[in-house]
């Protein structure tokens, strides 16, 4: 990669300039090679890489090399795996600002880039930091031009411009950096800045994740998966690879298709374990779905307390999903005693961050009186979110409202399209008996025996009891 050679040419002038000799050269060698570690590991691997590489950079900023601790130091505000104290991380800068400035002043590139990123870390200096990001650019230097990309893609110091943000990936790309490349494909996929286009997407992702970008790895299994030709088997070799590489959402997407069977067998065993690698590295989505596993006892034993937990700790830090669950612990005594305040405190603040499954269970809550007064009129509204966010469940709880006109005035045609969109979406059990008893007695829609008999042993087929009563009832045989 070309940011190889550019962090050598620093490492070289920082370090002895003596005639080339092999000591030397290998030193150099070393150096540029755990540089070039520690910056495409940040950005680019999993925590675990990026802890070996920043404790390699510690230990030479703790040998008393200038370089590495400006590098150590530069980082400190950022990374939690390279904090210093206050004192400590100023002594530092001031020792290593000298060395780098030099080098900048020279023509350096990889300088130029250091000192804007400490120009705009730490003495929001935006012009010297523009400045010296330009120059590197035009010596094409990848970080920087990344670096360029990223602040006109978001408008940070500069007025928001994808088009030229896209400009800068894709020169950096044309070097070959793997980051470079990353950030040009999100481009493509979502058509920000240049043309929509996911085969230069793929082209790109491909390009990223062959040099090892774990990142890349994922978004490639994501666009194989939910893309214009989906290839679900292929997705999941990527999300694999990704996992393996130890990225916290390769992980995540793994399990999820190992759970759902989406290019595999289901798989509960093997996606625990992944579960857990990245739920270990704050992944909050993995979190959640790993509490499920150990309140439903699926992949691991049940262990309705260590749900509890992994709810609340990801709950803590905002995430929806792991606030509806939490809500439903308090509700159901899952892990903990029975709390309706703290259920009701858990699914409104889930509710805020527009969650559907918390929509439904605080409608209701409302509709039974259950921890709050009974209220139809809030119930429908709840419902009627829920719904909107494409939610079976919540449909088939609105119809129900417009059938019995609660919170509503009552609509049998309105009930009836919420009841075929729950069925239709998620085959609910409840949607089609629903149904059934609309095509009975022609509430909503032209009556028809023949359909409620069909609608009723849907319903019976996936173990719902009044249906099954009904056929008996009637005659007819549940299957």
């Amino acid at each position: 990669m070309r940011n190889f050679s550019i962090s050598l040419l620093l490492i070289m002038a920082l370090t002895s300039a003596a005639a080339p000799q092999t000591g030397a050269d290998n030193a150099a060698a070393n150096s540029k090679m755990m540089v070039e570690r520690f910056i495409n590991t940040r950005s680019a691997g999993s925590a675990e890489d990026f802890a070996a590489a920043a404790k390699m950079v510690r230990a030479r900023a703790d040998e008393g090399q200038p370089f590495f601790r400006f590098l150590l130091a530069l980082y400190s505000g950022q990374d939690k795996l390279c904090e210093l104290p206050d004192d400590k991380r100023e002594a530092y800068l001031e020792q290593g600002r000298p060395w780098v400035r030099e080098q900048a002043k020279s023509g350096n590139a990889l300088a130029q880039y250091l000192v804007a990123l400490d120009a705009l870390l730490n003495r929001e200096a935006l012009d010297e930091a523009l400045d010296m990001l330009e120059r590197a650019a035009e010596q094409d230097q990848p970080l920087a031009m990344n670096t360029l990309g990223m602040m006109y893609f978001n408008g940070s110091g500069v007025r928001r411009d994808p088009a030229k943000a896209a400009s800068y990936f894709r020169r950096s790309a044309a070097s070959g950096d793997m980051i470079a490349e990353y950030n040009l494909a999100g481009l493509y996929h979502q058509g920000i800045g240049v043309p929509k286009d996911q085969e230069m997407a793929l082209v790109l992702y491909r390009r990223a994740a062959g040099q090892g970008h774990s990142n890349a790895m994922n978004n490639l299994g994501w666009v194989l998966q939910h893309g214009e030709h989906p290839d679900p088997a292929k997705a999941l070799e990527w999300y694999r690879k990704s996992a393996e590489a130890g990225n916290k959402d390769g992980q995540y997407n793994l399990a999820y298709s190992l759970m759902h069977g989406i290019g595999c067998a289901r798989n509960p065993a093997e996606a625990a374990p992944w579960l857990q690698k990245s739920a270990d590295q704050g992944q909050l989505e993995a979190q959640t779905m790993l509490g499920t596993l150990y309140r439903d006892g699926e992949g691991v034993a049940k262990d309705p307390a260590k749900a509890f937990a992994l709810f609340s700790g990801a709950a803590e830090r905002g995430h929806a999903g792991a606030r509806y669950q939490l809500g439903q612990c308090y509700e159901f005594g899952t892990g903990t005693a029975t709390n309706m305040v703290k259920a009701i405190e858990s699914y409104r603040q889930a509710v805020a961050a527009d969650n559907p499954d918390a929509q439904h269970a605080l409608g209701l809550c409302h509709y039974r009186g259950k921890g709050v007064e009974k209220d139809y009129s809030k119930a429908f509204e709840l419902f009627s979110q829920a719904a909107k966010n494409n939610f079976p469940p919540a449909q088939d709880s609105l119809g129900m409202l417009y059938v019995r006109g609660e919170g509503c005035s009552r609509d049998y045609a309105k009930a009836a399209e919420l009841f075929t969109t729950a069925w239709e979406r998620a085959h609910l059990p409840d949607a089609a008996y629903n149904l059934a008893m609309l095509h009975e007695f022609g509430q909503g829609v032209k009556q028809s025996h023949t359909k409620a008999v069909n609608y009723c042993r849907e319903a019976a087929n996936r173990g719902h009891v009044a249906a099954t009563e009904w056929l008996i009832a009637n005659g007819y045989t549940p299957r």
